[in-house]
């Protein structure tokens, strides 16, 4: 549920949430993919969590630990920094709480085997694209600095990257873990995870450029996002066949 409740504002309420959280508000597209991103999780672990079976989850699980992990990374360099806020505290022992939570989930289970590859190339392919689209956007914010430079933005609020990224991350750790199995019922939640994501961060970059809010940023997002929405949708449609 944190994912929903940090995510949620994130997207939503960007500057409102920003600040509450004491943030500059500068660059709210961030705010926006970040929250996108968590939203995913939150759906995926919700379903997951209703149909009560380990397998179809544990990626899901993995990522959320690679996510939780690396936001505890973004609030250290924060900390060292010296760029310290209430919400860094707050979401870094979160972050801690978590990753030691999941972690013994992961322990207690490992040994999981995936089914016989059902899965069609085609399909494997789109994965292997969005994996390696969310390892970049998940990596590269990580430099908040110099992605924002890049990207057209001012980059104020380095947390807030690097907490998207990290968040973006999971989605490529997940999708690691898929590629490696490409059994479909290890695929759905990931999946489902991955339309969400894609479709409310292709929703958030076309407001952005019909706000006249054009970056190169938001161009590659609402090109990626658009056709990872299209495709994942014809992929869970099928089933991966």
């Amino acid at each position: 549920m944190g994912s929903l409740a940090l995510g949620l504002p994130l997207y939503v309420f960007p500057r409102p949430f920003a600040r509450f959280a004491g943030l500059s508000g500068d660059d709210t597209f961030i705010y926006e993919l970040g929250g996108a991103a968590m939203v995913g999780y939150a759906v995926a672990l919700a379903l997951g969590v209703r149909n009560g079976l380990w397998s179809p989850i544990r990626f899901v699980v993995l990522g959320s630990y690679a996510f939780t992990v690396l936001v505890f990374l973004a609030g250290f360099v924060s900390f060292v920094s010296n760029q310290i806020a209430g919400i860094v505290v707050v979401v870094s022992l979160w972050a801690v709480v978590v990753a030691w939570a999941v972690a013994q989930i992961l322990v207690a289970h490992r040994g999981a085997v995936a089914g016989p590859r059902n899965v069609a190339t085609w399909a494997a392919v789109v994965l292997a694209l969005a994996t390696l689209s969310a390892a970049v956007f998940g990596l590269g914010p990580q430099a908040a600095g110099q992605f924002a430079s890049v990207m057209g933005y001012r980059g104020t609020d380095e947390y807030v990257y690097r907490l998207a990224g990290a968040a973006c991350f999971g989605y490529a750790v997940i999708g690691i873990q898929e590629l490696r199995s490409l059994h479909w019922d290890d695929m759905r939640l990931p999946n489902v995870m991955a339309l969400v994501f894609n479709g409310l961060a292709f929703l958030a970059s076309a407001f952005e450029i019909l706000a006249g809010r054009t970056t190169l940023l938001a161009i590659l997002v609402t090109l990626a996002a658009g056709s990872f929405t299209v495709a994942i949708s014809v992929v869970i449609a099928r089933r991966g066949r």
